[in-house]
C-alpha cells in the first residue's frame, strides 16, 4: 500500500469527522517522520506535515522502470538542415511559448519556405502546441525534419500532430476510440481513401446510437461526391429526424444527384407565368397537397409550433432548400438580385428568401452573398453581413469590411470585424490594414475604448496578416495618450508580434562552416 495514497483516501472527509489511522513507516524514513511530527503535534499540521514528508520522499527516491533491452530506433540521418540562425531560434523559441495561432503558422510557412527544419531544443515545444491545434499540423510536418518525426513516436500527444501527414491512421483508433476520436479518424481515412471510410462506416452503422451516427456522418462531407450517393440514399430512411435531415442536406450538396432531380420535379409545378400588363412575369405558388412519396426524401408534412410559416409555405420551403441557386437562375432567366427583387414583390417571400440563405450556406455563392449584401432587411431573416462577406473571393472582402466601418448606425463592432478578419486568414493590403489601425486608435482613445476587452483580445491575432512595413511604420510610432494607458501593455505585445514578424521576413543566416 503507498502511504501518501492511503494517508489521502483516509482525509477525504476530513480529519475532524473521521481521524485517520496512520500506518508505521518504517526504516529512514520513519525516523524523517518521528522527527517532524513530535508526538504534542496537532493531528491537522500532523497530517498536512506527514503529506509533505512522504510525497518529498518518493520524489527524490523515485527509481525510472528499466526499459527493455531493445534499444530504441535510431534517428535517421537528417536531409533538411535545421535553422541555425540566432535570431530565429530565439523568435521560434518566443513564437511556440506564447505566440498567436496565426504567428505560429506564419513561422511554419517562412521556415518551409527556406527548405529548413526546426531547431532541435524547439521540436517539443512545437510538437506540443500542434498536438492541440489542428491547424498547425500540416505545416509543422513539413518542418519537422527526421529527428522530429523521430521524436513524435515517443510521446503519444506528439504523434496525433503527424496525423495530417502522409502516415496512415492507426485503425485501433476506430476499433477502441471514443466517439471524438473515431470521428477524427474517419475524416482522416475520408481524405485518403474516401471509399475506404465510407465502407467502413457502412459496416458499423447497425451498432451506433442517432447520436453516433449523426456524427459519424457528417465526416461525409469530406471529398462528397456522387460515388456517396447511393449509401446516403439509403440512409434517408434513418430510424432518427436528425440523421435524415443530415442526410438531405448532405444529398443537396450534390446537383447532379437523384435526390436533387427528384426535388426539382417537385418544385417545377409551382412555378408558372402569367401575363400581366402586356407583359409575362413568373409566379409562385405552394403545392395544394404534401405528395405521397415525399416523406421518403425526409420532407415533414408537419412544421414546429415555432414555425412562421404556413403549411403549404413550409411544404415549398422544403422544396426549395434543395434546389440549386443556379437553376433559379437558369429557368427564370435572371440574376440573383433581379431574384431578390421579384420575390420581394411575391406572396411567398419569406419563404424564398429562407431558403434561397440556406442553400447560400451551403454553395457559398459569391453572387448570391453579393446580392444578399445589398439588402438591409428581408422578410424572416436576420442577415449577418459578416458571414455573407467570407463567402466571397479574399480580393473583395475588403471592400465590404471597410464599408462596415463607415456605415453610422453599424451593427457590427471593430473588435468582431477584426476577429472575423483574423478568422479568415488572409493578409491583408497596405491600405486596408493602415484604415483598420486608424479605427483601432481612435477606438482606443475613446471612452468606450477603455472597457473593449474583445478588441485587446483580437488584435494580436490580426497584427499577424498585416503587411510587415506597416506594422513597422505605425506601431513604432503609436503614441500612448494619457487617458489610454490601459492599452499600453497591449500595445507592447503588439510591438513583440511586429518585431518577431521581421526576424521571419529575413532569411536566415546559415551556420558558418569553420
Amino acid at each position: 500500500m503507498n502511504p501518501l495514497h492511503d494517508l489521502a483516501t483516509q482525509t477525504l472527509l476530513g480529519s475532524e469527522r473521521r481521524p485517520p489511522v496512520l500506518m508505521s513507516v518504517a526504516g529512514a524514513v520513519g525516523d524523517f517522520l518521528d522527527a517532524a511530527i513530535p508526538p504534542d503535534t496537532a493531528l491537522e499540521i500532523g497530517v498536512l506535515r506527514r503529506a509533505g514528508v512522504l510525497a518529498a520522499c518518493a520524489a527524490v527516491g523515485y527509481v525510472p522502470t528499466i526499459a527493455a533491452e531493445e534499444s530504441l530506433p535510431l534517428c535517421e540521418t537528417e536531409s533538411q538542415p535545421p535553422v541555425t540562425d540566432p535570431h530565429w531560434c530565439s523568435a521560434l523559441a518566443e513564437i511556440f511559448q506564447d505566440g498567436p495561432d496565426l504567428l505560429q503558422q506564419e513561422a511554419l510557412r517562412r521556415l518551409a519556405g527556406y527548405g529548413a527544419s526546426l531547431p532541435p531544443k524547439i521540436l517539443p515545444a512545437a510538437l506540443t502546441v500542434a498536438s492541440k491545434t489542428p491547424s498547425l499540423q500540416p505545416a509543422l510536418c513539413m518542418v519537422l525534419g527526421q529527428r522530429g518525426r523521430w521524436l513524435a513516436q515517443f510521446n503519444p500527444d506528439w504523434r496525433s500532430a503527424l496525423s495530417s501527414s502522409d502516415t496512415e491512421p492507426d485503425p485501433a483508433l476506430w476499433e477502441q476510440g471514443t466517439l471524438e476520436v473515431r470521428k477524427l479518424f474517419l475524416d482522416q481515412l475520408r481524405r485518403r481513401d474516401p471509399a475506404a471510410a465510407r465502407a467502413l462506416l457502412e459496416t458499423a452503422l447497425a451498432e451506433l446510437d442517432a447520436r453516433e451516427r449523426l456524427t459519424l456522418l457528417e465526416q461525409l462531407s469530406v471529398g462528397l461526391d456522387l460515388s456517396d450517393e447511393d449509401f446516403l440514399e439509403q440512409r434517408l430512411t434513418d430510424r432518427s429526424k436528425e440523421v435524415r435531415n443530415l442526410v438531405a442536406g448532405l444529398l443537396a450538396r450534390l446537383p447532379d444527384s437523384r435526390y436533387v432531380k427528384r426535388m426539382i420535379d417537385r418544385l417545377s409545378p409551382c412555378l408558372h407565368q402569367e401575363r400581366k400588363l402586356l407583359r409575362q412575369r413568373w409566379v409562385i405558388e405552394p403545392p395544394g397537397a404534401f405528395g405521397e412519396d415525399w416523406k421518403a426524401d425526409a420532407i415533414e408534412s408537419t412544421r414546429a409550433k415555432s414555425e412562421t410559416l404556413g403549411e403549404r409555405a413550409w411544404w415549398l420551403y422544403q422544396l426549395a432548400r434543395a434546389v440549386p441557386l443556379a437553376w433559379w437562375s437558369s429557368q427564370l432567366a435572371m440574376t440573383p438580385t433581379d431574384l431578390i427583387g421579384w420575390a420581394k414583390k411575391s406572396d411567398w417571400s419569406e419563404m424564398l428568401f429562407r431558403a434561397w440563405h440556406e442553400a447560400l450556406a451551403r454553395e457559398r455563392d459569391p453572387s448570391w452573398a453579393i446580392a444578399f449584401l445589398a439588402e438591409n432587411k428581408l422578410p424572416g431573416l436576420t442577415l449577418d453581413p459578416l458571414a455573407l462577406i467570407d463567402l466571397l473571393p479574399p480580393a473583395e472582402r475588403e471592400a465590404h469590411w471597410l464599408s462596415l466601418l463607415k456605415r453610422s448606425s453599424r451593427r457590427v463592432g471593430l473588435s468582431e470585424l477584426l476577429n472575423r478578419m483574423a478568422r479568415s486568414v488572409t493578409a491583408c493590403s497596405a491600405d486596408f490594414a493602415r484604415e483598420m489601425l486608424r479605427h483601432v486608435r481612435i477606438t482606443v482613445a475613446s471612452d468606450a475604448g477603455k472597457w473593449d476587452y474583445p478588441l485587446r483580445h483580437t488584435l494580436p491575432e490580426f497584427i499577424c496578416l498585416v503587411p510587415v512595413p506597416v506594422l513597422e511604420e505605425t506601431l513604432h510610432n503609436w503614441p500612448i495618450e494619457p487617458e489610454a494607458q490601459y492599452f499600453s501593455e497591449t500595445l507592447a505585445r503588439l510591438i513583440a508580434i511586429a518585431e518577431r514578424r521581421k526576424t521571419l521576413h529575413r532569411p536566415p543566416t546559415p551556420r558558418n562552416p569553420s
